[in-house]
């Protein structure tokens, strides 16, 4: 059971950073509200790998300066295994937290950054580039499925 929704804490959205705030975690509702929807969705589970970020951390990881993970607006969503880039992509389009904001895939990196920012933005970062989005429909690693973690998927 979560603290913000159903499945989300909190402290899945924690500032990672270190020498910095310490660990604060604003989340904004309709960002984890947008997130539990596409984990419903999915029906498994989401890892975010990134969420709130302090300013002091968003340098040092050299995020965007403006960037929405300083304003608890953003979040980079793990590839749940067997899952493409392309269905986590999908799901949040139809998603209505994310529907006017941003999705940005990582294709190589194996996540998806999903934000509530005010404008529609659409598209992929292969080799530390912003590219379009209907470049990414051309590259297979788009498609294909993250493998699942050695074992038993439901365990």
């Amino acid at each position: 059971m979560g603290d913000l929704t159903r499945n989300f804490n909190r402290s899945e959205f924690a500032c990672r950073g270190s020498d910095c705030c310490g660990g604060a975690a604003p989340v904004h509702p309709r960002l984890v509200t947008g997130l539990q929807h596409i984990r419903d969705m999915l029906d498994m589970p989401l890892v975010i790998t990134s969420g709130f970020r302090c300013i002091t951390h968003n340098r040092a990881v050299g995020g965007q300066p403006h960037s929405y993970h300083t304003l608890a607006m953003a979040a980079d969503v793990e590839v749940p295994p067997g899952e493409s880039p392309h269905d986590l992509f999908l799901a949040a389009t139809r998603t209505p937290a994310f529907e006017h904001g941003g999705i940005i895939v990582y294709p190589f990196d194996g996540f998806v950054h999903l934000d509530i920012a005010p404008r529609e933005y659409r598209a992929g970062r292969v080799n530390d580039n912003h590219v379009p989005l209907d470049s990414l429909f051309e590259l297979p690693a788009f498609r294909i499925p993250i493998p699942f973690p050695t074992g038993d998927p439901d365990s």
